[in-house]
């Protein structure tokens, strides 16, 4: 069942709270009188929606989680690819131009190193699905467990240098470079006999 448009609107202006001031100030140095304030949210009203801001922060976390796998649209874990190259050359492009739409929200989760408790089960759950895909591979010579930890690290490592190089490169050349610099080199590990 879908929440009420008033806790959805209440949730959404205390997320863009949380953001931005943690962008201006660090997540570390903000406090939850600051968010309701920003918000224009009562402070009691918070804590009928979220213990605290680790909570409120873990609810902004998750969207922009569920918007990229929506986005990327990763097919089930038995799904063969008939050209899994150009699959994920699809899903680095999408990705970015996701990332370049919402950068405000992606510099605040990717660049704030106070917030790797944040970024692990997020990297978890991508790698796990990052898996699932590899394993559908007919032959493999490096684990698909290895491959999906590659692949996921590497991606988050260039998403983070992305946006702290102010986005040099159009979403298409991230694909582009995701593909060549990641994925290529990988597969052809994992193929090799």
């Amino acid at each position: 069942m879908s929440k009420d448009r008033r806790i959805r609107r209440t949730q959404k202006l205390l997320a863009e709270a949380l953001v931005s001031l943690a962008l201006e100030k660090g997540y570390k140095n903000i406090t939850i009188q600051e968010v309701t304030e920003r918000a224009d949210i009562g402070y009691r009203t918070y804590f009928r929606h979220y213990a605290g801001l680790d909570e409120l922060l873990m609810d902004v976390a998750q969207s922009r989680l569920d918007e990229i796998y929506e986005i990327l649209n990763i097919p089930p874990a038995d799904t063969e690819l008939e050209d899994p190259i150009l699959f994920f050359y699809d899903v680095g492009k999408n990705l970015f131009q996701h990332i370049q739409e919402n950068q405000t929200n992606f510099r605040f989760l990717l660049l704030d190193n106070n917030l790797r408790f944040v970024l692990e089960p997020i990297m978890k759950r991508a790698r796990e699905r990052t898996e699932g895909i590899l394993s559908s591979l007919p032959r493999r010579n490096i684990s698909p467990n290895l491959a999906a930890n590659h692949i996921i690290a590497s991606a988050f490592s260039l998403m983070r240098w992305w946006l702290d190089n102010d986005m040099p490169h159009p979403p298409e050349r991230m694909g582009e470079i995701f593909t060549n610099l990641i994925v290529q080199p990988t597969w052809l590990a994992m193929m090799q006999e």
